[in-house]
């Protein structure tokens, strides 16, 4: 019997896998990160199993997750268990990681320790990385082929290393909004450059976490600027505002802000979030003063990652057994503004960035 509270590089030695301390000491750096998640039940895969150890590691240390291995030799091990699952690819071929990905993901862990090309590298991680859960984890191993005499045997068709591709993320991921992600050539890191969480490098690895949500959603409800008097009548909204320096923000609550002095909004959308549907438009102001049109519930208006922040905002509601109020919080006062159905909410000053938002809808009454 394993002891139920070996650590992950106690396992890695006791299984002799390559991650643990007498080697590559992969797992006294993941275990920072995979201790949380070590008795939920999660979906991990592993993309190269060689002879099974490091399988035999996450199935210990993770008593209720599911396990997915995948490798191109037939002749892996079996395991006998209805926790885990061998599956036989090439991990260069882009059908074959897509099927994965449909057939078991999401996925909560990904680890990358296939052949170490290159090419190899970048496929899998910009194929797989999309099947990785909000707040979940992607990590590639063996990076060190990258670099030296290694080089040379890895490199393969590779017009560039695996490093150089995931250095490529960290500029877009660091330098936020003062790059144009809309010029990134690459569809991928156009995709993810600012939705991934953090990036972590290691001897020999890399991390990469998800951000919480798709697309860098974040579904952690913010408390309302102002509390409604009229709760048993209210109508739930999902407000989703892009925060400058902070990505997506998803409230069910109907109210996001920013914390910090450089974090403004500078684009949101409306969502039905359940019960009855209510016909809502609204419309946005930029820093030109210029008013956006007015789009339907559930269509983005404004902008992201473009360092475009909103001076306004106005809601309305088509149906007149609904009502609208809004509340903006600007730069230029501690005070909200408040704004009624279909009223331009804007700074007592005219041209204040808004860094906060909130939208009630209520049912009228007889």
């Amino acid at each position: 019997m394993v002891p139920a509270l070996s650590s992950l590089d106690e396992l890695g030695v006791r299984f002799g896998t390559d991650k643990s301390s007498l080697f590559h000491d992969y797992l006294s750096f993941y275990e920072r990160f995979f201790r949380p998640l070590r008795n939920k039940p999660i979906r991990i895969l592993e993309v190269g199993v060689l002879k099974g150890a490091s399988m035999r590691v996450w199935h210990a240390y993770f008593p209720r997750a599911t396990i997915i291995g995948a490798d191109i030799n037939p002749g892996v091990p079996r395991f006998d268990d209805s926790r885990v699952t061998i599956e036989i690819l090439d991990q260069s071929n882009l059908e074959h990681l897509v099927g994965l990905g449909v057939r078991h993901g999401p996925f909560d862990i990904i680890i990358e320790d296939g052949s170490h090309q290159w090419e190899h590298q970048i496929t899998t991680f910009r194929t797989l990385f999309p099947f990785v859960r909000p707040g979940g984890i992607y990590i590639a191993e063996d990076l060190q082929t990258n670099y030296g005499d290694a080089a040379e045997h890895y490199r393969g068709v590779a017009t560039m290393s695996c490093m150089e591709y995931l250095k490529r993320l960290v500029d877009l991921r660091v330098a936020d909004e003062e790059i144009d992600i809309r010029r990134e050539e690459d569809a991928f890191l156009r995709t993810y450059g600012r939705a991934v969480q953090f990036v972590a490098f290691y001897r020999r690895a890399c991390l990469v976490e998800k951000a919480v949500g798709s697309a860098g959603v974040d579904q952690r409800a913010v408390q309302p600027i102002l509390t409604s008097t009229r709760v048993e009548a209210s109508v739930p909204v999902t407000l989703l505002a892009h925060i400058s320096g902070v990505g997506d923000r998803r409230a069910t609550s109907g109210a996001v802000r920013g914390l910090m002095a450089v974090q403004n909004i500078q684009g949101f959308q409306l969502e039905q979030a359940g019960g009855t549907a209510v016909p809502l438009e609204y419309r946005v102001r930029g820093q030109d003063q210029t008013w956006g049109e007015w789009v339907p519930l559930g269509r983005f208006a404004g902008t992201r990652g473009q360092s475009q922040h909103l001076t306004g905002f106005s809601v309305r509601v088509a149906d007149r057994a609904f009502e609208a109020e809004v509340v903006g919080l600007f730069r230029d006062t501690l005070q909200p503004v408040i704004a009624a159905e279909g009223q331009d909410c804007v700074s007592r000053s005219g041209d204040a960035l808004l860094y906060g938002m909130q939208v009630s809808v209520t049912r009228k009454t007889a």
